[in-house]
């Protein structure tokens, strides 16, 4: 069996998206309506986010409730945005307080634990107030 290439699997996954518009769908609707393997189908979804400025598409959003979307709604596109910051500032969190605290709190003096506590001090700032913010 001979692989297509990303751009074949992207074309299924937008004619699918499209076809579901408003809604959205999940992975194991997509891959039933493309005939495409879960793998196959995350190729045509990267393939579509890297394309998507370049061709005039909307993103391509997910949602636990609605599943992968091509919306042409900004609270979409911005509740989408907020859940990629949200899941960013739960992992820097983690790195903080998991591995550059007990690092720091065992050598206070190195230089590249404080310089690592700064930057992503402030990284982690950014995401707060990200999530947070009022549209």
């Amino acid at each position: 069996m001979q692989a297509h290439p990303a751009h074949v699997h992207g074309e299924s996954v937008r004619k699918a998206l499209r076809e579901a518009r408003p809604a959205g769908a999940s992975l194991v609707q997509l891959c039933r309506s493309t005939g495409r393997t879960p793998c196959q189908v995350w190729a045509g979804i990267r393939f579509l986010r890297k394309v998507a400025v370049k061709e005039g598409l909307p993103p391509v959003t997910y949602s636990k409730a609605e599943g992968f979307q091509l919306s042409e709604d900004p609270a979409i596109w911005v509740a989408y945005e907020r859940a990629i910051f949200a899941t960013q500032l739960h992992r820097i969190a983690n790195v903080i307080e998991q591995v550059l605290a007990p690092h720091a709190r065992r050598q206070p003096s190195d230089e590249w634990v404080r310089l690592a506590l700064e930057q992503l001090g402030g990284a982690k700032a950014t995401f707060e107030v990200l999530t947070r913010m009022e549209r």
